[in-house]
């Protein structure tokens, strides 16, 4: 007897195989599932393009990170940087050679918001401006810059759904 169900993922393109087998024998089968019916993984972007959202920010000469207030986020797609600083959007040009990374110059609107916003968005467009390399793991993604004030890590997490729950 053999029941098989497939259901595909609307986001992510991920196929899902649900099933039973019956088998009758006297001797144990082990049966080797095909690659397109591997166990689930959660995908794990390993790509600087996609949506980002600020999770924390280091700032010379501090080192404990800062915690956001509000959202900043980084869109990376075909050259191009946008997203939003806290209180105006900004856009921009990337470019990356391996994992080395250049922003900018980066443009944003003129909307006026509390001065404590203003302070972190200022900080954050030039962190972002003076980035020198990139890199992303299971943690999200980290980019470090160096400014006249010293070094810093912009760390973000994954605004993309990844899996399935």
């Amino acid at each position: 007897m053999t029941f098989q169900a497939k259901w595909r993922s609307p986001l992510t393109g991920s196929v899902l195989f649900l099933g039973c087998v019956s088998l009758m024998s006297s001797t144990p089968a082990i049966a080797t599932p095909p690659a397109e019916t591997a166990p689930l993984q959660m995908a794990q972007a390993r790509s600087l393009q996609g949506s980002w959202r600020l999770a924390n920010m280091t700032q010379p000469p501090f080192p404990t990170p800062m915690l956001p207030v509000g959202d900043l986020t980084a869109d990376f797609a075909n050259g191009r940087v946008s997203g939003s600083g806290g209180c105006n959007r900004y856009n921009g040009s990337y470019t990356t050679n391996g994992s080395q990374l250049k922003i900018g110059p980066l443009a944003s609107t003129f909307k006026a918001c509390e001065e404590a916003t203003m302070q972190q968005e200022t900080n954050f467009l030039k962190a972002m401006q003076a980035a020198t390399r990139y890199q992303v793991n299971n943690d999200g993604l980290q980019i470090y810059y160096k400014n006249q004030d010293g070094e810093g890590v912009l760390r973000f997490t994954s605004q993309t759904v990844r899996g399935l729950w």
